[in-house]
């Protein structure tokens, strides 16, 4: 018998809009941001590592800490279209990816 044909390619998953708040919790997520718009990266473990941004897409911008409990924030802002990742490389790594558009 002939060979089943082949299936089509899945259709490529479209990002998430970027919720208020985001965090170690979305690692292996993509976000769809547009330029100018903010979301605030958190992060509750006060020993966890300094994140790290690759990509031009957005920036991470401290956030003074006045939160209990260590906790700390970052504004992530959409800067210019593009693909960009919030990553840390602690105990515990994680990985946050932006689709960002006009």
């Amino acid at each position: 018998p002939d060979p089943p044909p082949p299936r089509p390619p899945a259709p490529a998953r479209r990002p998430a809009p970027v919720p208020r708040f985001i965090g170690p919790t979305e690692d292996g997520r993509t976000f769809a941001m547009t330029v100018g718009q903010t979301t605030t990266l958190r992060l509750t473990d006060p020993q966890s590592p300094e994140p790290e941004v690759e990509g031009a897409a957005v920036l991470l911008i401290p956030v003074a800490n006045v939160a209990d409990g260590g906790a700390r924030e970052w504004e992530v802002r959409a800067v210019e279209p593009g693909d960009a990742a919030i990553r840390s490389v602690g105990e515990a790594p994680w990985t946050i990816a932006f689709t960002v558009t006009e």
